[in-house]
């Protein structure tokens, strides 16, 4: 299975533990050279303000928590789609701004309806088709057919590996985050995104990672989908709760954010 940086994932933990502070995220970062590195250039470009944070513990305390959660989940989520899809047709990197769109959208959206859960739901949002990169690895051949039929057939792709093998990428996702331990919003965001109705726990944030899926793929992040309609495309506004042309705005946001969000992660 893939695995999710010690970092990372000690991170997500600490964030959540009222006996950790500051200092303690600060320790877990700065044992990953690779994502320190990154985290102080992300924390010195643009879209965070281009000021001058020369170590973790200034990110820390500059940023905040929940921030350095986000960047520090969306970088090492970066890392596991570095390399070739073992699929044909599966992009790597068209997932990879997918996944940030959706991020980004959700954070968004959650900045309305729930401002204290904007940080968590963008990682739900990094991380809600994370099943995709299983099938990638471990079933290429049958997930290849799969998005084979989606753009043949015009129809969503967890509904055409649901007909081809009996559970889509959600369902795997969701037993990706029972094997890292991610907290329950996460992990039933990526297990329930295209049936947010289904998750009797946390339905509201759930519906934000829906809707924030939809939105990405009006924004053009269609993660190698291109001819197939998202399911809540029919009526995304009255979904959100925003009008058309509130909505419009929201993917204006989210392309920008995406593309300033990529610069300051690469490299």
């Amino acid at each position: 299975m893939p695995v999710l940086a010690q970092s990372a994932s000690t991170v997500l933990r600490l964030v959540d533990d009222q006996d950790a502070g500051p200092r303690d995220i600060e320790v877990a970062i700065a044992k990953d050279p690779a994502i320190t590195a990154k985290i102080l250039k992300a924390a010195n470009s643009a879209f965070y303000g281009g000021m001058k944070v020369p170590t973790i513990g200034r990110a820390v305390q500059f940023l905040g928590t929940n921030s350095v959660r986000s960047l520090v989940v969306g970088i090492a989520f970066q890392q596991m789609t570095a390399g070739k899809a073992e699929a044909a047709s599966f992009n790597k990197m068209e997932f990879w701004k997918h996944c940030l769109a959706v991020g980004t959208a959700a954070r968004i959206l959650a900045r309305i309806k729930v401002p204290d859960k904007a940080e968590e739901l963008y990682c739900a949002g990094i991380m809600h088709d994370v099943g995709m990169l299983v099938l990638d690895r471990f079933m290429p051949v049958e997930f290849q057919a799969a998005l084979d039929s989606c753009r043949r057939m015009g129809r969503p792709l967890h509904l055409m590996e649901k007909s081809g093998f009996g559970f889509d990428h959600a369902e795997v996702g969701g037993l990706l985050g029972d094997h890292w331990g991610l907290p329950a919003l996460m992990k039933h965001a990526i297990l329930h995104h295209h049936n947010p109705i289904a998750d009797m726990e946390t339905t509201e944030t759930t519906r934000i990672i829906a809707s924030a899926d939809g939105i990405a793929h009006r924004c053009g992040f269609k993660n190698s989908q291109d001819n197939a309609p998202h399911e809540f495309d029919f009526d995304l506004a009255g979904i959100v709760g925003l009008s058309e042309d509130h909505l419009e705005k929201v993917c204006a946001l989210v392309t920008t954010e995406v593309e300033m969000a990529e610069a300051a992660m690469q490299g």
